[in-house]
């Protein structure tokens, strides 16, 4: 190892560079040089020019940890009773998921799904990056679990054991509304519950005004760590903060997402929902800031279908207990929330358009 080091060091343009500080020093410059470009100048028109680049960084698919996860064999993560199936889609493509069934069910054997069984029934739309085996969000599957719900979790196209094809805005949100549909058609239907977590929020938020406009309102939408608007996400999100003060930051990295493909309008879509909403933030949040959660709320304040208190709840989390973006699940009264709010959505049938 010495002798390599040795060689190394010895090498004609690494000692030259030495024996000449200011050819060194020119060097770094160069170096330095060429890092600000790619930062500043290929990042910023990377963005605003390609569709491609941005789908990548809004959803990370790339991302698919964990890697030795069998998808199949989700039971074997310890979520008792949990089943893999494949979704298919229109569009000739199939969505890998699990069905998880409710505690008392759990240990039974059925030929079908047993969406009719008159337990609630929740889809859970994950955010960005991974894949429904995500230890988190494997947190809150037995979480419902224990509350005697059922689940159906999948991975949208482009994800995980899904179709590998390119995702939008409209994809995540066709594939949603497919699940949704494979619960109707077991029967789930009048006990559906959507739960939207980080960028599973703009989708349930949409997919949930959708339903509404179509008369066919989900029981209630839980939002996690919501934002208000794409937008806003990435004008606030840790990877802009260097660029977040350059002239022409909204030519460059807001301006161009529509185009894209993607918009993710909570703030808009949440005026046609007329389900219950409970949304659910950390203050101590990193990736979506807690104020973006809290104009989301405001938003929804302002809606006509919001006619009582009750129907529109915000739960804040202090920044003590050190739930961030990831791990509400861990609050010890998320199940007594979760609980009462099945339980006044069961009740409140949702508020009619006027």
């Amino acid at each position: 190892m010495y002798r390599e080091y040795k060689y190394f060091f010895r090498s004609m343009k690494f000692r030259g560079l030495f024996r000449s500080p200011k050819r060194f020093l020119v060097s770094i410059m160069r170096f330095v040089g060429v890092i600000l470009f790619l930062i500043y100048i290929v990042v910023p028109l990377a963005i605003r020019f390609s569709a491609t680049v941005q789908r990548h960084l809004i959803f990370l698919p790339f991302l698919r940890y964990p890697y030795d996860i069998d998808l199949t064999k989700p039971a074997d993560l310890g979520i008792e009773g949990a089943v893999s199936l494949r979704i298919p889609t229109e569009s000739k493509m199939e969505l890998g998921a699990w069905y998880i069934p409710p505690k008392t069910l759990a240990s039974k054997k059925f030929e079908d799904f047993p969406l009719d069984s008159g337990h609630p029934v929740f889809v859970y739309l994950h955010g960005n990056s991974g894949s429904r085996a995500n230890g988190h969000r494997i947190e809150l599957y037995k979480l419902l679990q224990e509350l005697d719900y059922h689940i159906i979790t999948f991975d949208y196209r482009g994800y995980a054991d899904s179709s590998p094809v390119p995702i939008t805005e409209d994809t995540v949100v066709t594939d949603s509304h497919n699940v949704i549909r494979f619960v109707e058609e077991k029967k789930g239907g009048p006990s559906l519950f959507i739960w939207g977590h980080s960028l599973g929020t703009g989708v349930g938020s949409r997919v949930a005004a959708e339903m509404c406009q179509a008369s066919r309102c989900p029981k209630g939408l839980i939002l996690e760590s919501p934002f208000n608007n794409l937008r806003d996400e990435i004008r606030f999100h840790p990877f802009t903060y260097i660029y977040r003060y350059m002239p022409f930051f909204e030519y460059f990295f807001l301006d161009g997402m529509p185009s894209g493909g993607m918009s993710f309008t909570s703030d808009t879509h949440i005026a046609d929902i007329m389900s219950p909403v409970m949304i659910l933030h950390a203050e101590d949040d990193a990736v979506v800031p807690f104020h973006l959660g809290k104009k989301l709320f405001e938003s929804a304040s302002q809606s006509k279908h919001f006619r009582s208190s009750e129907l529109l709840k915000f739960v804040g989390f202090e920044s003590k207990h050190q739930y961030g973006h990831k791990f509400i699940c861990r609050a010890p009264q998320l199940s007594q929330l979760v609980k009462d709010f099945v339980n006044l959505a069961i009740i409140e049938p949702a508020v009619k358009s006027v």
